[in-house]
């Protein structure tokens, strides 16, 4: 019984202004206010749902021989140096080289986790003959762009 009035006593020993505040219904600016910023916060998680998250890995490739077939496409192993980060799982994602020209896609077949005192590692790519030719025994840009989820999730992920 004494701790049902502990609660209403509390509030009893308040002054006579705490009571007249803690009575009172907020302001209509202030009630506007909260939803206001209620209603900025949800259309910012709605825009994170809705932003996909794309991780962009770029560097050189080099290309070596590579061997003529009579099919449209053809397996060849290059050479890729990343410039900062490298990707962890690349098996069937597409990679984009940048000749001076310009820009060819293939996709990554295999991608080797030994990398040599250069810092390349050897990935077994994907290309169109006839691209693949014309960038022989160079050195170009390449960038691999990898889509996973959405900004919220990495967000909420991350926490």
């Amino acid at each position: 019984m004494k701790e049902e009035k502990k609660p209403e006593r509390s509030f009893e020993l308040r002054s006579e202004k705490v009571r007249s505040i803690v009575g009172q219904i907020p302001s209509s600016l202030i009630r506007y206010g909260i939803t206001a910023i209620g209603m900025v916060l949800l259309c910012l998680f709605a825009v994170a749902y809705f932003l996909p998250y794309k991780q962009v890995y770029s560097g050189t490739a080099t290309i070596h021989k590579t061997t003529t077939t009579p099919v449209d496409s053809t397996n060849i192993t290059i050479l890729l140096k990343f410039e900062n980060k490298r990707p962890e799982d690349t098996k069937g994602q597409m990679i984009y080289l940048q000749s001076p020209y310009r820009t060819f896609a293939g996709q990554i077949q295999d991608l080797s986790s030994v990398r040599d005192t250069l810092e390349r590692q050897e990935a077994l790519c994907r290309f169109k003959s006839a691209d693949i030719k014309t960038v022989e025994n160079q050195t170009v840009d390449f960038q691999i762009t990898r889509t996973s989820g959405n900004l919220l999730q990495k967000m909420l992920g991350d926490i």
